[in-house]
């Protein structure tokens, strides 16, 4: 399989202009990556234009004279964070963009969205027009029926085959598939995806079912909604969903669920749980959720379209809610009981959700992702090497090396003492640029400052 990640983030990666080809130097810092779980300490690493030049011993690092220099003693620097499934390209899309890289969140996979929208937006971050995060991206999804989100509808195997035909003459980075195509139509699209040499991923249908997607080279699958929850006889039973949302979820199992991780590790099959964007579902017939918190980030625009995009009943009986939690505490246990199995997971949000607004919501899935299991290593891993392997970017990024892209996030507390500290941010370095505090609220003001300006 080609790895067309690299190729197709245009001059993002490989030939992005040095927009200012200045010199900072950050000494006397903590470096943490996924390298290594044990922090590299009394570190300075020095950025000329957008790359990495040097990292060492502070004591044996030159640091030019005249260039800029941030001292990071008693601080800490990570790789910059990656959101692996989000969709930008909604309704004040563009002046959201800038809330990714204020929370530290440097990279992102595009899961559904208007091509030619998304293209504009990468030469505009490429050119400095534009304050975001690299987008990997995949254009319109394929879909068996109709939904409220860009897509192909693909209702037959010659539909499925012409898809991918068209997706790869657009130029995305991958194709994704849905949850509503037929398993004959799915099992055309990854043959013809394998054929073409593009990754596919996404969701699964339950009539297709993870194991064969898996088995048919699905790249990752998102939400967990087709890997069963491991759950006794009784449970099955009592742990059925009582409203179709809570079906979001995912079903029980009492089946041995070792094979089935297996069959992941051995065909390079990667997850990504979105636990963040569950919440909402979870926590009925209670109607917040702590994202709630940061809805004055976002503008009204943003808030009714997900509003629109994903309707909540107006009323639920009290306990409703029982099925909900019972099955989210399973599933936080089941992502660690599966990377512990060596199944290999990534951070996603879904942003921009109620619980995941831009940025926001990775640091909320690094939480939930260690309420479950993960050590904070593990998951910091999900955010940082784990996304630069799986799209082939590992000479590029995912770890604080020479050579590497210089998108990093300078903390001001020990992420692997508490993954909480991945909020505590400094400053945030993307693609050379280092945004600091003021700057980095200025991006977090500018979606409602802009949508107060609008007509």
């Amino acid at each position: 399989m080609r790895i067309v990640q690299l190729a197709a983030l245009g001059c993002l990666v490989v030939c992005a202009p040095a927009l200012a080809q200045s010199t900072l130097a950050i000494t006397h810092v903590s470096v943490i990556d996924g390298s290594d779980s044990t922090p590299r300490v009394d570190q300075t690493v020095v950025i000329r234009g957008t790359r990495i030049v040097s990292v060492g011993a502070t004591r044996a690092i030159h640091t030019p004279a005249g260039i800029r220099v941030v001292n990071g003693q008693g601080k800490f620097l990570i790789p910059g964070l990656w959101d692996m499934h989000v969709h930008t390209a909604v309704i004040g899309g563009r002046d959201l963009l800038g809330l990714y890289v204020a929370n530290g969140v440097t990279g992102v996979r595009d899961m559904a969205g208007a091509w030619d929208t998304l293209s504009t937006w990468r030469r505009d971050i490429t050119a400095g027009r534009l304050v975001g995060p690299r987008i990997i991206a995949s254009g319109p999804y394929l879909e068996g029926g109709d939904i409220p989100v860009a897509h192909i509808l693909t209702r037959t195997p010659d539909e499925g085959r012409a898809g991918v035909d068209s997706l790869v003459k657009l130029g995305v980075d991958f194709v994704k598939v849905h949850g509503q195509l037929t398993p004959a139509t799915y099992f055309a699209i990854a043959r013809r995806a394998r054929e073409r040499g593009i990754p596919f991923a996404g969701h699964v249908s339950r009539a297709v079912g993870s194991a064969a997607a898996s088995d048919s080279g699905q790249k990752s699958i998102e939400h967990m909604l087709a890997i069963p929850a491991p759950c006794t006889p009784a449970e099955s039973i009592a742990l059925q969903p009582r409203y179709p949302v809570q079906g979001a979820l995912g079903r029980c199992s009492s089946q041995d669920l070792s094979l089935l991780y297996a069959r992941f590790v051995r065909n390079g099959t990667w997850v990504t749980p979105t636990f963040a964007a569950q919440m909402e579902v979870v926590q009925w017939p209670k109607h917040d959720v702590p994202g709630d918190s940061l809805a004055h980030y976002l503008p009204d625009t943003v808030r009714k379209f997900v509003a629109q995009m994903f309707p909540m009943p107006d009323s639920i009986p009290p306990g409703a809610d029982s099925v909900g939690l019972a099955m989210f505490t399973k599933r936080l246990v089941q992502a660690a009981t599966m990377r512990h199995a060596g199944v290999r997971f990534l951070t996603g949000t879904d942003a921009p959700l109620r619980n995941s607004p831009p940025g926001f919501g990775l640091h909320e899935e690094l939480l939930l992702l260690v309420r479950g299991g993960f050590t904070p290593f593990e998951a910091l891993r999900a955010a940082t090497i784990e996304p630069a392997d799986y799209l082939g970017m590992l000479d590029s990024a995912g770890t604080i090396a020479r050579r590497k892209l210089a998108d990093l996030v300078l903390l001001d507390a020990n992420p692997l003492d508490d993954i909480r500290n991945t909020r505590r941010i400094v400053a945030v370095i993307a693609n050379g640029r280092y945004f600091d505090a003021a700057e980095r609220k200025r991006l977090i003001a500018r979606p409602t400052s802009s949508a107060a300006k609008s007509p």
